[in-house]
């Protein structure tokens, strides 16, 4: 009787362990998918922002324009004369100035570091570059580019760079 009565109480037991053990492996596998939605966005906030440059670089207005929120900026700021000055470009004066550039030198803004934060709709990414001209240096800087989720698609509403030529490496 005492044999029975204490079989039961480990059987109990052992069913409570496998539920916990259970509960535990259900935990363990879902908890790497709650950083991948995360991981996998900012991936889609890279490549927006890496195929804008491509356009850019090859002087795309489909790319540009595919890229980029209807009311999207262009910022600089930088320092005239020892003054730090800003100046702002609207989107169809920037596709503008791509595509009237001239073809040679090459503009080639290389695309150093990434650091994007996302909060729903909302991105930032930290981006520092180096931009060249042919094979000659330019300058150097950080993009602050800001974009927005819209219909499953990032789109960039606004870039603001810096600008610098000394310590830049």
């Amino acid at each position: 009787m005492v044999f029975i009565f204490y079989l039961q109480k480990n059987i109990q037991v052992m069913k409570q362990f496998q539920y916990l053990l259970f509960i535990c492996q259900v935990l363990l596998f879902l908890l790497p998918l709650t950083g991948t939605a995360q991981v996998s966005e900012e991936g889609a906030v890279k490549k927006t922002i890496e195929l804008f440059f491509e356009g850019f670089h090859q002087k795309d207005p489909q790319i540009l324009t595919q890229t980029t929120d209807s009311l999207f900026t262009l910022n600089s700021v930088g320092n005239r004369g020892g003054k730090v000055v800003t100046t702002q470009t609207s989107g169809n004066a920037f596709v503008k100035a791509v595509l009237s550039r001239a073809d040679s030198p090459t503009w080639n803004e290389k695309l150093l570091s990434f650091n994007i934060k996302i909060d729903g709709p909302l991105a930032h990414a930290w981006v520092g570059y180096e931009f060249w001209l042919g094979d000659t240096f330019s300058h150097c800087g950080v993009n602050s580019i800001h974009l927005m989720k819209q219909d499953n698609a990032w789109k960039i509403i606004n870039i603001t760079d810096s600008r610098r030529r000394a310590d830049c490496r």
